[in-house]
C-alpha cells in the first residue's frame, strides 16, 4: 500500500439504536482521529462530532422474517467491503456480530484484502440464550481477532478459560455510564399520567424494567414476591415489571395488588420517570458479561440488587451502592428483598451519599474509557501513543 494513502479507523455497529447508540455516540465522542462509523439507519441519538464520518447502513431490523433480515445484513457488509477498501483503515472496530459463521468468513476475508488490524468489543462472549450453537463461530472469531475489549475482569476470565487465548489479546475496558434520551418537557407533560397510573408515593418500590428475559431471572422475582407474605401483602411497598416480556412466565403475579406487570415497550421518558421514583432495582441475573440497564440504573443514582455473576458486582467495588446475592435462589433473594424492607434507613444512606455516586461517575467515565480505546487503536495501528 503506498505510504501517502489515506488512512482511518473504522467502527462498525449494525445494531446501533437505542442505549447501543447510546453506547457508541459516548466512545466515538471520545476517539481521536478520522472515524468511518457504519451503522444502523435505526441510529437514534445525537449528531456525531466532526471526526466521526456516518454511514447509516444496515438496515437488517426493518425486515421481520429471518431470511429477509439475513439478505439484508449479507449485501450491506458487502457494499461496506467496498467502502473499506476506499477508506484502506489501520483499525477495525466490530461491536456486533448478527451471523457468527459469515461475520468470521468476512472479516476473515477482509484482514488479507486490507492488511488491517481487527478490534472486537466482547459485551458477552456468546450470544444471550444461545447455549453452545454458536461456539465454533466465535472461538474462530477470537482467534482471528489482533484485540479483544471485555469490560469485566471476570468476562476475561470466562473469555480466556472457554475458548483458550492469549491473555494479552484481551483487554479489559470498562462500559460506561448510560444516560437515558428522554424529553424533558414530554416527561413534564407525562408526570401527573404517571404519578395516577403508578401511585409510589410513600411506597419502597422494587423494580425491573424493560426487556423481561429468562436470563435475567424476573421469574424468580414473580416466585419470590408472589410466595412471601410479607411482601405480596404488603401496603408500603411496590414491585414494577414493565418491559416487552420475552417468554418469561410471570403468571405468579396475577392478582398481586402491590405487583405492577405490563408487557409492552416502554417510552424513555417513562423509563427515566420510574427509575427515579425505584428505590430499589433489582437484577438477579442468572448469566450476564455486563448489564447496560446496570449502568442505566447507576447513571441515574439508583441503588441495586444484583446477583454475583459476571461483572454486576464491579460497581459495588468502586463503591457501596447497592447489595449483591451470594448466590441465585428463591431464598437468597427473599431474604435480602426483607432486609431491604426492614432497613430502609440502610437504603436511605446509599441514595444520598453523593461522593459514591461521584466515585462510579469517574470509573465509569467516558472520557476515560475513550482514552484507553484510543490506546489500543494507536498500539496496534503501530503509531505509538
Amino acid at each position: 500500500m503506498p505510504q501517502n494513502m489515506k488512512k482511518s479507523y473504522v467502527y462498525i455497529d449494525p445494531q446501533s439504536y437505542l442505549n447501543l447508540a447510546i453506547y457508541d455516540y459516548e466512545l466515538l465522542s471520545h476517539i481521536n482521529g478520522e472515524v468511518h462509523y457504519a451503522c444502523s439507519t435505526l441510529y437514534d441519538y445525537k449528531p456525531l462530532p466532526a471526526n466521526v464520518r456516518q454511514h447509516r447502513l444496515f438496515k437488517y431490523s426493518l425486515f421481520k422474517h429471518k431470511a429477509a433480515k439475513a439478505i439484508s445484513y449479507i449485501s450491506t457488509c458487502i457494499l461496506l467491503g467496498f467502502r473499506l477498501l476506499c477508506w484502506r483503515p489501520f483499525v477495525v472496530h466490530v461491536q456486533w456480530l448478527r451471523i457468527p459463521s459469515f461475520d468470521y468468513r468476512y472479516y476473515c476475508l477482509l484482514k488479507k484484502i486490507l492488511g488491517c488490524r481487527l478490534v472486537f468489543t466482547a459485551h458477552n462472549i456468546l450470544p444471550h440464550d444461545s447455549g453452545t450453537r454458536y461456539l465454533k463461530s466465535f472461538q474462530s472469531f477470537y482467534r482471528l481477532a489482533d484485540a479483544i475489549i471485555v469490560h469485566t475482569e471476570a468476562t476475561k476470565e470466562e473469555l480466556l478459560s472457554t475458548f483458550k487465548l492469549q491473555g494479552d489479546k484481551v483487554n479489559v475496558i470498562a462500559h460506561g455510564l448510560l444516560q437515558i434520551k428522554f424529553d424533558p418537557q414530554l416527561l413534564s407533560q407525562k408526570q401527573k399520567e404517571y404519578d395516577d397510573h403508578y401511585r409510589l408515593d410513600g411506597k419502597m418500590v422494587f423494580s425491573a424494567l424493560g426487556y423481561q428475559c429468562q436470563y435475567k431471572g424476573v421469574d424468580i422475582i414473580a416466585h419470590v414476591w408472589a410466595s412471601t407474605p410479607e411482601l405480596c401483602q404488603n401496603s408500603q411497598c411496590k414491585l414494577l415489571l414493565v418491559g416487552k416480556n420475552h417468554g418469561v412466565d410471570l403468571s405468579a403475579l396475577n392478582g398481586v395488588s402491590n405487583a405492577i406487570v405490563e408487557d409492552r415497550m416502554v417510552s424513555d421518558e417513562e423509563f427515566f420517570y420510574l427509575l427515579r421514583h425505584t428505590d430499589v432495582y433489582l437484577l438477579p441475573y442468572r448469566r450476564i458479561s455486563q448489564s447496560g440497564v446496570l449502568l442505566t440504573a447507576i447513571a441515574t443514582e439508583t441503588p441495586v440488587l444484583v446477583t454475583d455473576i459476571g461483572g454486576l458486582t464491579d460497581p459495588l467495588k468502586v463503591a457501596p451502592v447497592g447489595w449483591q446475592i451470594p448466590q441465585l435462589s428463591a431464598d437468597a433473594l427473599r431474604e435480602q428483598l426483607l432486609w431491604l424492607l426492614e432497613h430502609p434507613d440502610e437504603v436511605w444512606k446509599v441514595k444520598e451519599n453523593h461522593d459514591n455516586w461521584s466515585k462510579l461517575r469517574d470509573y465509569y467515565s467516558w472520557e476515560r474509557i475513550g482514552t484507553l480505546t484510543q490506546q489500543l487503536y494507536s498500539a496496534l495501528s503501530g503509531r505509538g501513543q
